[in-house]
């Protein structure tokens, strides 16, 4: 009896480690987090901010999209910057500058 016991809690062990492990329950970065880390990169101040939840493979990313013109840029100028931000750990993926 107390081995049965013994293997039920280790299979609920391992049931709740691949709950955790699935990507459902892992903790992910805010897009408002998402959103400071990307401004960090670029020199310019935003005037338009989109973030969305992607996946490059099978990792999971925030793809931050920054809009706006640097100072003394001519009115028809503006910038664009990609960020790619790694939604568990918060680290910089990619950059991209048009």
């Amino acid at each position: 009896m107390l081995h049965l016991r013994a293997a039920l809690v280790l299979v609920a062990a391992v049931l709740a480690l691949g709950a955790t492990c699935n990507g459902r329950s892992v903790s992910e970065i805010s897009r408002e987090r998402a959103v400071e880390i990307a401004r960090l990169e670029v020199s310019f101040q935003p005037d338009s901010i989109q973030a969305d939840r992607t996946t490059s493979g099978a990792r999971p990313l925030w793809r931050v999209t920054l809009r706006g013109r640097l100072p003394g840029q001519p009115p028809g100028l503006f910038e664009t910057a990609i960020v790619e931000i790694d939604r568990q750990s918060g680290e910089v993926v990619s950059r991209a500058r048009t």
